[in-house]
C-alpha cells in the first residue's frame, strides 16, 4: 500500500518532521496551526472584580495537570493579563511552533500553549476521537489549572477548527477568535473537492475517506466532528479573525492543491460568514502562518483582542 501523498498543511516544516496526511488535504489546509483563547476567570477565582483581579496576577501556569476525566495534559503559560491567548496546534504539531508568537504576545498578555491527549508530554486518550473530546479535554485543563479567562483563541489548521468548536459551546468564556488556514468541515471536502475535474482519483480519495473516519496521527474522526459542530451552537457575536494563505506559496507548488484552492477559500469564506463578526484576510505565506509570517498571526490576535 502506496504512502498517502504529503497535502500542502503538511509539508515540511523548519525544524519540524514532516506529517503526512490524505492528498485531500493539500487543498488548503496547513500544518502550521495556531490556538489563541483569552482565558475567562476561573472558577476558583470566585466571583466579583476582586477574584478577577487576585486571577490575573496568579503566576502563569505551567506542567502536567491531572483533570476530572481522567486525562493527564500538559501546558504553558507565559506572562500576565487579560486577556489570555489559548493557541491550539494542528495534528501532532509541537507547541514549540508556537513560541515565538506566544513570547511576544506574553508581553501584554497571559499566552497559553498545551499538548492535545496522544501528543508531546501529554498522556493517552483512546481513540477514535472527536472535536467534542478535543473542547473537553481543553475546557478542563482551562480550569483545572486555574487559567483566568475571557479567552481569545487562535488555532490553525485543524486548530482553527477546533477553536471554533470551542467557541460555539463555550461562548460565555470566550471574546475571539483567530483561526488560521482552518480546516474545513469534511463533507464539504468529499462533496465539493473531491469531484474537482477528475483531479483526486479513487485511491486518493479512498485515503481520504479513511483519513477522515480515524485513520490519521491523533485518531480524530473528522465526519463525526464535523456533525458536531454543525448541532453546536450557532457562532456568538465576538470577533472572528479568518487568516488563508494566498495560493502561490501555500501550496508550495503541490499541483492538487492549486486546483482546489479556490473551492477552498469559498468553502472557508462560507465559514466565516457564518459569524456575526467576521472577516477574512489573505496571507503572503505558507500553510503554518506562525511559522512563515509569525508577525502577521500577532498582528491578527492584537486585533480580535482589542475589539
Amino acid at each position: 500500500m502506496r504512502k498517502p501523498l504529503v497535502p500542502r498543511w503538511e509539508r515540511p516544516r523548519r525544524m519540524n518532521t514532516a506529517l503526512h496526511r490524505p492528498a485531500l488535504m493539500r487543498l488548503a489546509l496547513g500544518v502550521g496551526v495556531l490556538t489563541v483563547a483569552m482565558l475567562a476567570p476561573t472558577a476558583c477565582g470566585g466571583g466579583g472584580s476582586g477574584g478577577e483581579q487576585a486571577a490575573q496576577k496568579k503566576t502563569a501556569p505551567e506542567g502536567t495537570f491531572e483533570l476530572p476525566n481522567g486525562r493527564s495534559l500538559y501546558m504553558e503559560c507565559r506572562g500576565t493579563g487579560p486577556p489570555t491567548v489559548v493557541f491550539e496546534m494542528g495534528l501532532e504539531e509541537p507547541i514549540s511552533d508556537v513560541s515565538y508568537v506566544r513570547d511576544t504576545l506574553a508581553r501584554k498578555y497571559m499566552t497559553c500553549s498545551y499538548d492535545r491527549a496522544n501528543n508531546g508530554e501529554s498522556g493517552e486518550a483512546p481513540t477514535p476521537r472527536t472535536a467534542g473530546d478535543v473542547v473537553d479535554d481543553l475546557h478542563q485543563l482551562l480550569e483545572t489549572a486555574e487559567v483566568p479567562g475571557p479567552y481569545v483563541l487562535a488555532g490553525s489548521s485543524y486548530g482553527g477548527f477546533f477553536v471554533q468548536h470551542y467557541a460555539r459551546r463555550y461562548s460565555d468564556e470566550v471574546v475571539g477568535v483567530v483561526a488560521m488556514n482552518p480546516e474545513p468541515p469534511a463533507d464539504q471536502v468529499v462533496e465539493r473537492i473531491h469531484p474537482l475535474g477528475g483531479a483526486f482519483t479513487e485511491e486518493v480519495r479512498e485515503e481520504d475517506q479513511a483519513y477522515f473516519s480515524g485513520e490519521n496521527p491523533e485518531g480524530i474522526d473528522w465526519f463525526a466532528s464535523s456533525k458536531e459542530l454543525e448541532k453546536a451552537p450557532p457562532p456568538p457575536p465576538v470577533p472572528f479573525e479568518m487568516l488563508l494563505s494566498e495560493k502561490e506559496p501555500g501550496c508550495e507548488g503541490d499541483p492538487l492543491c492549486l486546483k482546489s484552492d479556490d473551492v477552498y477559500v469559498e468553502i472557508e469564506r462560507e465559514v466565516a460568514q457564518r459569524w456575526p463578526r467576521s472577516s477574512v484576510r489573505k496571507v503572503d505565506a505558507g500553510h503554518v502562518i506562525f511559522l512563515d509570517k509569525p508577525e502577521a498571526a500577532v498582528d491578527a490576535v492584537k486585533r480580535v483582542a482589542s475589539k
